[in-house]
């Protein structure tokens, strides 16, 4: 199934499409008991297989996979050798063997090529699967226990993995939060999974499911963002995609200098603004002069105007500096659900 034959099958099952999102406007208003089903289909994934896959990737990405348990995911970035971020994801670990990468689409094969780069020496092959597999989400209370009972799997705790059969293919199960969870189909059989699913789930826009990740404070790096931010900057050491003892990779030297030192003039905040379009990934934010003071990260829709991510000037926010998009509309921060000014390494 192609990409137009998905977005017709999903049209007649009640979707309306925007910039390649699904949005189902008879759902709009969420019930919290609702088990939700999503089409994920702005997310992309890479596949690296081969024997030599973790030493690989050990020395390329910022978090940890050695001491990463099996079929257990974690938040990383590979960054280039000034410590920017060309790439964000969530990595599922099936085996020392065998990885996948769940990211952005548009950033999937810019993430392929710049690893590649680093992968001649090693016995490890890297793919952008994007075409060939679908994302789709799950989302709502209890969402690992009432999709272990759908598909046939045993439960995952959050960050786990879980591999299950459908209908002779093998599909990938990732519990993202305690409110998401991804699953990762073969194209060829993302139609029949949606309709096994859609009798027990109430399908919902893809913006829920941005809401739900930006309601998390889990950055995203795109295709328009991709070497913009080191990874302090995101605050992904605070979620785990950050090791500072695991020894070098590209761009290392640079990210621990500013750990040690205490140097990061920006971090990540949660904001909200008026309705309206919605401002593209990089977009420059300002506060009470004419000079930018960061850049947006991701935003979505949400039924109390704009929700969205950026990285500011600390000091900036501190003085409390009124801040604002180009066309005037202004920011109002939100908590984020964890401690912004923690040190990972106390």
């Amino acid at each position: 199934m192609d990409q137009q034959q998905w977005q017709d099958f999903l049209s007649n099952e009640g979707a309306i499409w925007e910039g390649g999102k699904a949005h189902f406007p008879l759902t709009s208003r969420e019930d919290p008991q609702s088990l939700h089903l999503l089409d994920l289909g702005p997310i992309g994934a890479i596949s690296i297989t081969g024997p030599d896959s973790q030493k690989f990737l050990q020395g390329q990405l910022t978090c940890d996979l050695v001491n990463l348990p099996d079929e257990h995911s974690t938040l990383g970035s590979h960054c280039n050798p000034k410590g920017r971020m060309i790439s964000a994801f969530s990595a599922l670990k099936l085996s020392q063997s065998e990885f996948v990468f769940r990211l952005p689409r548009d950033l999937a094969p810019i993430a392929q090529q710049a690893l590649a780069k680093y992968a001649v020496f090693f016995k490890t092959e890297l793919r952008d699967i994007s075409d060939e597999t679908h994302w789709l989400g799950l989302q709502g209370r209890h969402v690992a226990e009432r999709a272990a009972k759908l598909l046939g799997f045993e439960q995952p705790s959050i960050g786990e993995v879980k591999l299950f059969d459908f209908d002779g293919e093998r599909c990938i199960a990732q519990c993202v939060t305690e409110l998401q969870l991804a699953i990762l189909v073969p194209t060829s059989k993302v139609q029949q999974l949606w309709q096994k699913l859609s009798p027990e789930c109430e399908a919902t826009g893809y913006d829920r499911w941005q809401m739900r990740q930006i309601e998390a404070g889990i950055p995203q790096v795109d295709s328009a963002t991709t070497e913009m931010f080191i990874p302090q900057m995101t605050n992904l050491h605070l979620l785990g995609g950050v090791s500072f003892k695991k020894g070098c990779y590209t761009g290392q030297e640079v990210i621990a200098r500013m750990q040690f030192r205490g140097a990061a003039k920006r971090r990540l905040y949660r904001a909200s603004c008026a309705s309206g379009d919605l401002p593209e990934s990089g977009t420059e934010i300002y506060g009470d002069g004419q000079q930018s003071i960061g850049n947006l990260v991701e935003a979505c829709h949400s039924k109390d105007g704009n929700q969205l991510l950026a990285v500011l000037t600390i000091s900036k926010v501190a003085a409390g500096e009124t801040l604002r998009l180009k066309d005037g509309r202004t920011l109002v921060i939100e908590e984020l659900p964890y401690d912004a000014d923690a040190d990972p390494l106390a």
